[in-house]
């Protein structure tokens, strides 16, 4: 099934029902100020939709976390609504535990892309799913290089604003 929702074509129709409350039980957490629960691979990333200018919220996955840089990278389908977002307005903020932190957003070019794919694909089946939450990461890396089976997900690197302290 196909469907469109702000302007981009999605192929899984959003969960209804039952499934639509687990899914949102991840945001509901971080607001009632239970972030620290869901550890450190999860975030809340706070973004303007770019079509009606509203406030979104939306729990991501980690795949990586730069200590020394002090940055995230996210990983996403090029046409997922958040991502969409943040390429139109790159400046934006998350909770990661309980704190805040300012970040701009980065998208990385095909060659720091590929690296990426590389640094966290050889690290095994696990954590290559793990770096494409989307599934379009082989089950298998060690067979095909950089483990792809489709489309290569879109990397997001989120780096904290100058005077902040990272976590």
């Amino acid at each position: 099934m196909r469907t469109e929702r702000h302007g981009v074509h999605h192929h899984l129709p959003p969960p209804g029902g039952w499934r639509r409350h687990v899914a949102r039980l991840p945001a509901t957490l971080f607001r009632v100020g239970l972030g620290p629960v869901l550890g450190r691979h999860l975030l809340l990333l706070h973004h303007t939709a770019r079509a009606d200018g509203h406030l979104h919220h939306t729990v991501l996955q980690v795949i990586a976390y730069d200590a020394e840089r002090g940055c995230w990278i996210l990983a996403a389908p090029a046409d997922a609504p958040w991502y969409l977002d943040l390429r139109a307005a790159p400046l934006t903020t998350v909770q990661v535990g309980n704190h805040h932190y300012a970040v701009t957003a980065h998208f990385p070019e095909a060659d720091e892309a590929a690296e990426i794919v590389t640094r966290y694909v050889t690290g095994g089946p696990r954590r290559a799913r793990r770096a494409c939450p989307a599934g379009r990461m082989a089950e298998n890396a060690s067979v095909r290089p950089h483990g792809r089976t489709g489309n290569p997900p879109a990397f997001v690197r989120l780096d904290v604003a100058l005077g902040q302290r990272p976590p």
